[in-house]
């Protein structure tokens, strides 16, 4: 793991700001968070395509003349938001736990790490302990 990774998960964002990227993310997590594997639990995203689909299924059969603007929407959502996390990736602060654990085991960490937040003083960096008497 290099250093623009953990600066990445250690940037801070204001909350309103973490409200409005928690909602981009969701749009590619299932609904209930992995809980079940019903193949209704689908990303939201596919949802939202779905009923833009046929928005533009209704509209067509009503002979609108820009009929396919609900669904191109969508496809143009997709690779914006896309591209936007590839850019801004989640923070530590952001993930739930279980985003976390995943993060951990695609990077292959120990299942208790977390990102340092500051500059490493003393023997935090290594494994050794110290004392502090």
């Amino acid at each position: 793991m290099n250093e623009k990774v953990i600066n990445n998960l250690n940037k801070e964002y204001p909350n309103w700001y973490k409200r409005i990227r928690r909602v981009i993310v969701n749009l590619y997590r299932p609904i209930l968070h992995g809980k079940t594997d019903s193949k209704w639990n689908q990303h939201l995203m596919f949802y939202i395509m779905v009923v833009l689909f046929l928005t533009s299924l209704v509209l067509l059969v009503c002979d609108v003349k820009y009929h396919y603007l609900p669904f191109l929407s969508g496809w143009l959502v997709i690779p914006i938001t896309w591209i936007y996390l590839k850019i801004f990736p989640q923070t530590w602060l952001e993930m739930y736990d279980y985003e976390k654990m995943v993060f951990k085991q695609i990077w292959k960490l120990p299942t208790n790490w977390t990102p340092l937040t500051g500059p490493m003083i003393g023997s935090e960096g290594s494994s050794k302990k110290h004392s502090t008497k």
